[in-house]
């Protein structure tokens, strides 16, 4: 199996002449002029829903050789479908942020009385509007619990029921 690389070498300059030559540099134009043409049908189809652009960024490069690419790219939108979306829902995402944040806010700076909505105090044991109790002392561990609490969150011991007389 001795090759001889020279005589191999020779053939193949033989047989590449002006004609093969310029066949091939035909060739590859339109290779390459259907390989973008894929390409861009992809990407426009990812960057609009818009039919007319769609077919007009198609036909300049279908009907004005690959050349046009340079119009192509300036015509087409510059972000796509997705990309759209994902900052459409990165800004649903932040306003809904801040509305949970102003929300929070709002709560945190006034508690209503539970029975005439009045805004009160967080620390207020009575309303100074209609007098409900609001907060009690554990009958156990003495910390500060809702009226309505039956057991005390602090010591578990069950809680009395209040009997208070409101003086008007």
């Amino acid at each position: 199996m001795n090759i001889d690389v020279s005589n191999i070498i020779e053939k193949l300059y033989e047989w590449v002449t002006f004609e093969v030559f310029i066949k091939f540099v035909i060739v590859y134009f339109f290779i390459i002029w259907i390989a973008i043409l894929l390409w861009v049908i992809k990407d426009i189809s990812n960057r609009t829903s818009n039919t007319l652009l769609q077919i007009i960024s198609i036909l300049v490069i279908l009907f004005l050789t690959p050349f046009w690419i340079f119009i192509y790219l300036l015509i087409r939108p510059g972000k796509t479908l997705f990309e759209k979306y994902y900052e459409e829902i990165e800004e649903n995402l932040d306003t809904f942020n801040q509305i949970i944040e102003d929300k929070t806010r709002q709560c945190e700076a006034e508690d209503h009385c539970f029975s005439c909505e009045e805004p009160i105090s967080h620390n207020f044991k009575f309303c100074p509007k209609c007098k409900t109790v609001l907060k009690r002392e554990c009958f156990h561990c003495s910390k500060l619990l809702y009226s309505d609490w039956k057991v005390c969150p602090y010591c578990w011991k069950k809680q009395k029921k209040l009997k208070i007389k409101k003086d008007d």
